[in-house]
């Protein structure tokens, strides 16, 4: 069947000509707004990720009027003001610019006591509408895109599948955001994360960086709850924190009228593993994959008096989570190799985690499978507990998973898949609570007491019985990790120039 926007729609929902929304597919949606994006606008002006805020800004607006002309008990109190979406669809130009201006800045409003718009204040919170010289492109999306169609007839997943479909073709303008280490986590190994942390609807979980939203997204699939608000996330870029307070609004249905679920704030100066609006109620999971960077403001004693040595940002994250989850709590944490084998206060915080958690698994990821190949990357398991009165360690013994030798992945050429985790997922859930784990050709357990001997208790633990090669990626990965290297040398290098005399 071939899925066509049409050119309005009726009562039934039907787009004149095409095909009614509630058959619409997640895929489709985004291609036919990249074809618009490709075809009718200016790409060197407007990149694909400010095209996706726009589209965002815009779903939300037309939801919210669509909610509030619904008949009855079923309507909603729109959280714009009234008519905003009608109004809208009648302007051009200048004042299409300046309307949408004044509208950003009054729905980005921080007003405590609006406790109805926090999603709101949260979406359009530093929000801008494209310069004034692309007000015709907009224009042309509102009218042709987005008005003519009743978005709320679209199955909730085909929705958000359409958002963070587009989300994850941004990932290159995503990359970019290397101030705030900005990166997007194939939803292949997020799906297997939540598997072998067994999250079900009984669970709250938390992402203390939580970037576009996607692991809270994985972790609502996986749970099949009803409660958008069985997750929240936080992140220190508004942007991200606006997409993912979108992203997540698709994929959930959730009320814009609701506290909102991500909050933009520094988690590492919090002593809580996310800040949350709703009172009593405490995580039970956290997962997190954290910026793998080592410059900028990270906490000191005066911040984190709580944390027992103060590393990069990687290892930061790992400590945050080890000293602020309940005990019985389940985390998983994504870290660079560093974090596995350096010294100092990455060797401090492993020690403690073996002491003082459950540590029971670390996987290792194929390479080059982030958009920035430079770095390798694991992800650690544990679920927090309370330090034996004898000194001895809570951890018995770490499972380690290769999935990395002989693995080479690319985003666009050879992508991860769920399949390519079947086997991890399997071998850790062996009947079913991981008590029947067996070693094999890529998963090797070790005991802690050997973790412990070693003087760093390194986790640079080999699994696969075959020699691990170096894998350097391609040329263009190469040049791309010593420009960013570069750049954070020079900015080292004009802090210690600047102070100076």
């Amino acid at each position: 069947m071939a899925y066509g926007f049409g050119q309005g729609n009726g009562a039934a929902g039907t787009a004149a000509g095409g095909t009614p929304e509630k058959l619409w597919t997640g895929e489709h949606i985004a291609a036919r707004l990249w074809k618009f994006y490709n075809e009718k606008t200016s790409t060197r002006a407007i990149t694909r990720l400010q095209f996706v805020e726009h589209v965002g800004y815009l779903l939300f607006l037309k939801l919210d009027h669509e909610r509030s002309q619904r008949p009855g008990r079923f309507a909603r109190n729109p959280v714009a003001p009234q008519d905003t979406w009608p109004t809208l669809t009648d302007l051009s130009g200048d004042v299409l610019h300046t309307r949408l201006t004044e509208l950003m800045r009054d729905l980005g409003d921080q007003d405590p006591a609006r406790s109805d718009r926090q999603i709101a204040s949260m979406v359009f919170r530093d929000a801008r509408p494209w310069d004034l010289g692309r007000m015709a492109e907009l224009a042309k999306l509102i009218i042709e895109q987005i008005d003519p169609h009743q978005w709320r007839l679209i199955p909730q997943t085909e929705l958000g599948r359409a958002f963070s479909v587009m989300l994850r073709d941004c990932r290159e303008d995503i990359d970019r955001k290397i101030d705030s280490g900005q990166t997007l986590t194939p939803f292949p190994v997020l799906s297997a994360v939540v598997k072998v942390l067994g999250v079900t609807s009984d669970d709250i979980v938390v992402d203390p960086a939580c970037g576009t939203g996607s692991t809270l997204i994985a972790a609502y699939r996986a749970m099949q709850s009803t409660d958008p608000a069985a997750i929240a996330g936080a992140d220190l870029d508004a942007q991200m924190c606006r997409l993912a307070t979108m992203n997540i609004l698709f994929n959930t249905g959730r009320p814009f009228s609701d506290p909102a679920p991500v909050r933009l704030a520094d988690t590492l100066t919090q002593k809580v593993p996310v800040v949350r609006t709703d009172p009593g109620v405490l995580p039970t999971v956290a997962i997190c994959n954290p910026p793998f960077r080592s410059d900028g403001v990270v906490p000191n004693a005066t911040m984190r008096d709580d944390f027992l040595a103060y590393g990069d940002f990687p290892t930061n994250f790992l400590q945050h989570l080890m000293v602020t989850l309940k005990e019985g709590d389940r985390a998983a944490v994504f870290v660079p190799d560093g974090v596995l084998f350096g010294t100092g206060a990455a060797a401090t915080v492993r020690r403690a985690l073996l002491k003082n958690c459950h540590v029971h698994t670390l996987l290792r990821l194929p390479t080059g499978m982030f958009h920035r190949k430079g770095v390798k990357s694991n992800v650690l398991f544990f679920t927090k507990s309370t330090p034996k009165p004898n000194g001895e360690p809570v951890t018995r013994d770490l499972w380690v998973y290769d999935a990395r030798t002989g693995n080479h992945r690319a985003d666009t050429v050879n992508p991860v898949t769920e399949a390519d985790f079947d086997d991890f997922v399997a071998a850790c859930l062996a009947d079913g609570d991981g008590s029947g784990r067996v070693e094999s050709g890529r998963f090797r357990r070790y005991p802690v007491k050997d973790l412990l001997d070693h003087p760093t208790g390194t986790f640079h633990l080999p699994a696969h019985l075959a020699p691990e090669l170096d894998d350097f990626g391609s040329p263009k990965e190469i040049a791309t990790e010593i420009a960013d290297l570069l750049d954070t040398a020079a900015t080292h290098f004009r802090q210690v120039a600047t102070g100076m005399p």
